[in-house]
């Protein structure tokens, strides 16, 4: 059996030998950009310190760039992927009229297909560069997108409609190109609760996920979605929209026993040990057992999990022998019962 059956199998609930896995030391699931937004302007794509940028952001003293919305985005001490500190919408909705929202590379589904990604063996997952979310926190900033959730509703909701249908474009484009799944990215939570009410999640953004679920499925492609923080609340709906496969870095924070006990044979967690309150302790003792534990609990009830490592251990505190006792522990409690 290929390292994409297996996976198959186990986003489908249909007896997996194993759980899989995804480590940067090898696995059963490929990587790939699924598509690249246009750049407004590439000659302040790269990190640096640009004195008209700078300028729109006074107090601001570290490296900016642009995204492709238009977005200044900054960083300290050279580190981390950066954080949006102007968003391209931020002054008013009003804007949104001349807008564009980034147009795709034309040429990115060639050069998937000239990857001959049909020929892999493992479950080939593409990389979306557009979050449903994430793409409003950012443009508006995150406190005007959230208030813009209860006072201006009408211009979320055509927000949304703007990035879910490019999403959709970039899945029709990467049709036929031998994409088993897709990976869209949205952080929805803080560590004990979600960043919105339910009713506000099902009223305005489940129906931009369920476009985005329907589209991949009528393509071929399982949807997978990332994100941080504890969520619990938004799953019902995020499953009934249509989420195959939950990307989440702290699976921990949600109990393994229970979401293998109340999601086992509905959906599937794609998830390392927990990035915050395990593996940043260096405690080998505490890794190993929570490491099994997980294991554990969803080979009880048949599958449902696929072990991974976290992309960026430096920028979270966590050496690589820690991050190795994990792997281990993972590799050698795949089996389901």
């Amino acid at each position: 059996m290929t390292s994409k059956e297996i996976v198959l199998r186990i986003i489908e609930h249909n007896g997996p030998p194993r759980l899989a896995y995804h480590f940067s030391t090898g696995g059963d699931i490929r990587h790939v950009g699924m598509g690249r937004l246009l750049h407004p302007d590439e000659s302040r794509r790269a990190w640096g310190h640009y004195p008209e940028l700078l300028a729109r952001v006074p107090g601001f003293g570290g490296e900016v760039c642009l995204d492709p919305y238009g977005n200044i985005l900054g960083r300290l001490g050279g580190r981390t992927k950066g954080e949006c500190v102007r968003g391209a919408l931020q002054d008013g909705w009003e804007l949104l009229d001349t807008w564009e929202f980034p147009a795709l590379d034309p040429g990115h589904a060639e050069r998937l297909r000239g990857q001959r990604l049909h020929e892999s063996d493992a479950f080939v997952l593409g990389g979306c560069p557009i979050g449903i979310f994430s793409s409003l926190r950012d443009t508006r900033l995150m406190h005007n997108a959230l208030m813009d959730v209860a006072l201006a509703p009408e211009c979320v909701e055509a927000f949304i409609a703007k990035a879910a249908g490019r999403v959709l474009e970039m899945i029709e484009a990467a049709r036929g190109a031998g994409l088993d799944g897709m990976i869209l990215c949205d952080d929805w939570g803080t560590q004990d609760r979600t960043f919105i009410s339910p009713a506000m999640f099902e009223a305005l953004f489940q129906p931009g996920y369920a476009r985005v679920a329907a589209a991949c499925h009528a393509v071929g492609m399982k949807f997978f979605l990332h994100s941080c923080g504890y969520n619990y609340a938004f799953m019902p709906a995020l499953v009934e929209a249509g989420v195959d496969v939950f990307q989440f870095d702290q699976l921990g924070l949600y109990g393994y026993e229970k979401m293998a006990a109340e999601y086992g044979g509905k959906v599937t967690f794609y998830s390392p040990l927990d990035i915050q309150k395990t593996l940043p302790t260096g405690d080998k003792a505490l890794i190993q057992s929570e490491a099994l534990r997980m294991c554990r609990a969803f080979a009880e009830t048949g599958g449902g999990l696929i072990l991974k490592d976290y992309p960026a251990y430096g920028d979270i505190g966590v050496e690589e022998e820690w991050a190795a006792w994990a792997r281990e522990t993972f590799l050698g409690n795949l089996k389901i019962q």
